[in-house]
Formats: structure tokens, sequence, C-alpha cells
């Protein structure tokens, strides 16, 4: 689990972080909570270089992916997680902010949406951008794990002094 304050990983059955001192069983109580937990987790896996934590909160054998970097803008299998383990080698300074979160809850399936704003370098190209994200998500073994994603950017007009060059992952 990640602590919403400080972004740090603090294990599941937490009551307080141990990192700041944030109360985190009221935090997540909700199934929708548990479904933005596992998405911040995904993210910071992709900040972090984590593949090993991308694995556990992916539905392998399952996922799909649209991705804004490209061409091509194909939909991936679960070929993309190869591709995105060999892209995060290079990557460098990742941060990122999330805003304008939807989560509904369908039995064992989640849909979530949500706005992205991440920036870094990948090699030597600077990026800055703005996607929308929508995510999949199904419970297995009472465990959500991510099936599908579509990150889609936000058209460059409306992303001030950027300068996004697609490249693929």
């Amino acid at each position: 689990m990640i602590c919403p304050t400080c972004g740090k990983e603090v294990p599941e059955s937490s009551i307080f972080c141990a990192y700041c001192g944030n109360r985190l069983i009221s935090m997540i109580s909700k199934p929708e909570d548990f479904v933005k937990n596992i998405l911040i987790r995904r993210i910071e896996a992709i900040k972090n270089r984590d593949t090993k934590a991308i694995k556990e909160i992916v539905c392998n054998e399952k996922y799909s992916r649209f991705d804004d970097w490209g061409p091509p803008f194909d939909l991936w299998g679960p070929e993309y997680l190869k591709n995105e383990a060999n892209a995060l080698k290079t990557i460098q300074g990742f941060n990122y902010e999330t805003e304008a979160w939807k989560i509904d809850i369908f039995g064992d399936s989640a849909i979530a949406a949500f706005v992205i704003m991440y920036r870094g370098q990948i090699r030597d190209l600077s990026f800055n951008v703005k996607s929308r994200i929508t995510a999949i998500l199904i419970k297995q073994n009472g465990e959500w794990k991510v099936v599908h994603e579509h990150w889609s950017r936000f058209p460059e007009s409306q992303m001030p002094n950027s300068k996004q060059q697609p490249i693929l992952l």
C-alpha cells in the first residue's frame, strides 16, 4: 500500500504510516480507495523503475494497453510490459501529479479515470506530458489487478511551453 500523504510504501496491515504518521485505516475503507491505491502504486512503480512491483499490480496474462507514446499508437498486449521494463532503465527524474479521479466499482470489476501530469527525461529527451488515463481492473483472489490501461495525451495546445515529442517506449 502507498501512503496517500507522503507516497511511501507501507505494509498492507499498517494503521499508521511509519514515515509520516498519517492514519491509514480510515483512508482506505471503500473499494474505490483500494482501486485508486493500486493505480498510484502502478505510477509509483514507474517512477521507481520497479518492474517487480508492476508485475504484482497488473494481470500479466490479460493485460492490454493503448499508450500515449508512439507512434505506433497500437493496442499492446502483455508484451508492452517488456518494452516498458526496458524503457524504465532510461527514465530519470520522473515526477507526476494526478487529479480529477472517477472510480466506479461493478462487483469484481472497476473502471477508473483520472488526469496525470508527468515529466522527466527518457534517454536524452525531456518530457512534460498531460494525459487522461482510463484503467480497467478486476478483483482476483481478493486483490485488484490492472487488466487494461488507456493513456491519451491532451493536445499540445493545452500544454503551455511544452515540447512533446512522441517516441516509442
